[in-house]
């Protein structure tokens, strides 16, 4: 070989070696925060925990674990999860945190809260076909299923 290819070499291997060792060199992962590394972990923990759990539900049905066994290994592990879960509420800052109502359920509960206080009957509106008192807005009579429509409508 002449100088000329064995130069060539030695360049392509340094470059290699560069390209290699940069993402050792770089401080990309020093930009997580500890709470989002201990976050990591809990739920790596969490879905070890769910898969020990179904690995000990499947031993139980095939009958590899006694009964008593199975029922205290269940409850720690239940136990377990239940702190792993409650200390990945407290890091996301959702304990007790109000799951806001939507329009819908709000509005089905006022409608809910008119009928008990009797504020919707006041129309006086009878159905056609039965003679019952129906509530205003109704399309079908509640009593006899009767359309409430009219035939133009």
């Amino acid at each position: 070989m002449d100088l000329g290819s064995l130069l060539v070499i030695l360049a392509l291997s340094l470059m290699a070696a560069a390209f290699i060792a940069q993402p050792l060199m770089g401080r990309r992962g020093l930009g997580v925060m500890k709470e989002e590394r201990h976050l990591s972990e809990l739920l790596a923990e969490r879905d070890r925990v769910l898969t020990t759990l179904q690995d000990l539900d499947m031993d139980f049905a095939m009958g590899k674990v006694l009964q008593e066994d199975y029922q205290t290994q269940r409850g720690m592990l239940v136990r377990y999860g239940a702190e792993i879960l409650r200390e990945m509420d407290e890091l996301r800052g959702t304990v007790g945190e109000v799951i806001p109502e939507t329009d819908l359920e709000v509005e089905i509960e006022s409608a809910v809260a008119r009928l008990r206080r009797g504020e919707d009957h006041a129309s006086g509106e009878t159905c056609s076909s039965c003679g019952r008192e129906v509530i205003a807005g109704d399309r079908f009579c509640v009593h006899c299923g009767a359309s409430l429509l009219e035939e133009g409508t």
